[in-house]
């Protein structure tokens, strides 16, 4: 029995390089890691580089075979090719979906542009941000949600 259950733990173990081929740069003052669910629990000056996206803060799980990460308190999430940046609370980044979802104290920027929300969301496919929830652009109060073309720096 021991037998069988070494061999299947030495095979798990050949399967996972490739499936963490892509791992993102993980930094914090504590982290554990799961290799059976590819869960890292990480906490303390939490650092995730996902290539395009960076994301900063008090605590965050990433899951890697979900291509997954959940982060709160004190979060700064950024995206690179766009130069846009979210502070809020609490983010999470769906990889399948292509989308952050940001909430609590949201402020985005981009240059000179300044919005806060309750809530709001950024696909980097479509490059679209939505703002819910008393949304203000650059302290203006606005009416309902608000879409915003970040490639094109224009409201839809």
């Amino acid at each position: 029995m021991k037998k069988i259950f070494a061999v299947l733990f030495i095979m798990l173990f050949m399967l996972v390089p490739s499936a963490l081929a892509s791992e993102p740069a993980i930094s914090s003052d504590s982290q554990t890691f799961n290799p059976f669910t590819g869960v890292y629990d990480l906490k303390g000056n939490v650092h995730v580089d996902l290539g395009d996206r960076v994301i900063d803060g008090d605590a965050a799980k990433v899951y890697l075979y979900q291509l997954k990460v959940t982060a709160e308190g004190n979060i700064s999430l950024t995206d690179k090719p766009t130069g846009i940046h979210f502070d809020c609370d609490k983010v999470d980044v769906i990889g399948n979906e292509k989308t952050a979802y940001v909430s609590g104290s949201m402020i985005f920027t981009q240059d000179d542009l300044r919005i806060t929300a309750d809530s709001g969301s950024f696909n980097w496919k479509t490059k679209n941000a939505v703002f819910n929830g008393n949304v203000a652009v650059n302290g203006a109060p606005q009416q309902g949600d608000v879409t915003y073309n970040v490639r094109d720096k224009k409201f839809i």
